[in-house]
């Protein structure tokens, strides 16, 4: 039983690697379950996934069903580094003046 925890723990390394160099990447057993919880984490940033052990062990051996475990390790990193952009929306606000044409007077007045 012991031996296909390690392969599963190779195999989501190298993955990772893949994915980028400097993720880290941690295994835990779910007991009772055929499931494994992976914690990823970059610089301050973490996230976890779980995956199902038939899956991995399957990406050892078939080079599409690896592309899959890429493919997700790969968006679970982009989620957890995105960055919203800016609303550059509310900086295009101008303020408009009162109806009427009447405007509040604007500088020091007369010199």
């Amino acid at each position: 039983m012991a031996e296909p925890r390690h392969e599963v723990r190779k195999i989501l390394g190298d993955v990772a690697r893949a994915v980028d160099r400097r993720l880290g990447l941690e295994v835990r057993d779910i007991p009772g379950q055929e499931r494994i919880q992976v914690a990823l984490s970059h610089g301050s940033h973490h996230t976890h996934i779980e995956l199902a052990v038939g899956s991995v062990l399957a990406a050892g051996e078939d080079a599409i069903a690896r592309n899959e475990l890429r493919l997700r390790l790969k968006r679970a990193t982009d989620t957890m580094l995105f960055k919203p952009m800016p609303d550059h929306r509310m900086a295009a606000v101008k303020s408009v003046p009162p109806p009427g044409g009447q405007t509040t007077p604007r500088g020091r007045g007369r010199r």
